[in-house]
């Protein structure tokens, strides 16, 4: 990657567009706003059922751009990034950018290798254990969607959630500031929303159309993404290994939503904003070591060339 020519283009990639990054989360919550409105005003179960999955996928899709506001590439102030991407991103789905950037640095920093923070949190859950067998697969579908699996996810969500990360490093000198303003903050927001479901009366909508879909179908999707970015059980020294995956549009819907399939391009260029990984990508594949070395597949649950035989095994 000593091309010069590369070196300009990545850098050009690499600035961030306040105006696309508002768009791009103005249209997570349009299309939350529609499935709500829908399931509630045309009032049948069906829909109801349809808004909990579409809802879901937009819970997984802000959790994409809390990824990007990790790396500080939603807004170009840090200030604006941290906290809009809190207020429309993270808290929404319990987490905040901060509690999530720790652990997020240290897995790009050793990817793969046993000081990787991800390997070592899907070393201690089975669920997040793969390859499995059909039937061990389709279990661990059903206690996603049905909700069983929600006390080990409250677990997960605790390391990166401000009040998870108050408990865990109020007493640390260093973090003290930074944990307790983020807790603050994430406990005043949730006394407003709550505050002001109570008063419309909507607390049980919300049970419905928010939480339901955090701890069922957002876990699968997200389920689905993360044991399918880098392969789990293959400890390197050196690290880096990772799947490219050019997915149809329903599972970029559902799995891989804003670009994040382009998780090699991601990896090597973090700077570079969700809106602009596909461009990183295709100017990768002008190398010819690039198309030939790296793991791409077509599909994630496809019938061929798919993640999905990586993953299933008889």
């Amino acid at each position: 990657m000593e091309d010069r020519s590369v070196i300009e283009d990545i850098r050009e990639l690499s600035r961030v567009d306040n105006c696309k990054s508002s768009c791009v989360i103005a249209q997570q919550w349009l299309v939350i706003a529609a499935a709500i409105a829908a399931s509630v005003f045309i009032d049948r179960w069906y829909l109801y059922l349809a808004a909990i999955v579409v809802i879901a996928a937009k819970q997984h899709a802000l959790a994409v751009i809390v990824h990007d506001a990790t790396h500080y590439r939603v807004f170009k102030s840090r200030f604006v990034n941290e906290y809009v991407g809190n207020l429309f991103c993270a808290f929404p789905i319990f987490i905040s950018i901060q509690g999530y950037r720790g652990e997020h640095q240290l897995h790009h920093l050793w990817t793969n290798t046993r000081e990787d923070p991800y390997l070592y949190m899907f070393d201690k859950d089975k669920a997040w254990q793969w390859p499995k067998t059909s039937g061990q697969a389709l279990w661990q579908i059903l206690t996603d969607v049905t909700g069983l699996n929600i006390l080990r996810n409250l677990k997960l969500i605790r390391r990166w959630a401000p009040i998870g990360q108050w408990l865990m490093h109020n007493r640390n000198p260093q973090l003290n500031r930074r944990v307790t303003t983020d807790a603050l903050y994430y406990l005043a927001f949730w006394a407003i929303i709550l505050s002001i479901l109570t008063l419309l009366g909507a607390l049980k909508m919300f049970l419905l159309l928010w939480m339901l879909p955090a701890f069922t179908f957002y876990v699968l999707f997200s389920r689905l993404r993360w044991i399918s970015e880098h392969p789990y059980g293959s400890l390197t020294e050196i690290g880096f290994k990772i799947r490219h995956v050019e997915s149809p549009s329903l599972e970029r819907f559902f799995i891989a939503p804003l670009n994040v399939n382009y998780h090699i391009a991601h990896h090597l260029f973090p700077a570079v904003p969700l809106y602009n990984l596909p461009y990183a990508h295709h100017r990768l594949l002008q190398y010819s070591a690039y198309r030939e070395e790296a793991d791409r597949y077509h599909s994630y649950l496809g019938a061929t060339d798919s993640i999905r035989a990586e993953l299933i095994v008889n």
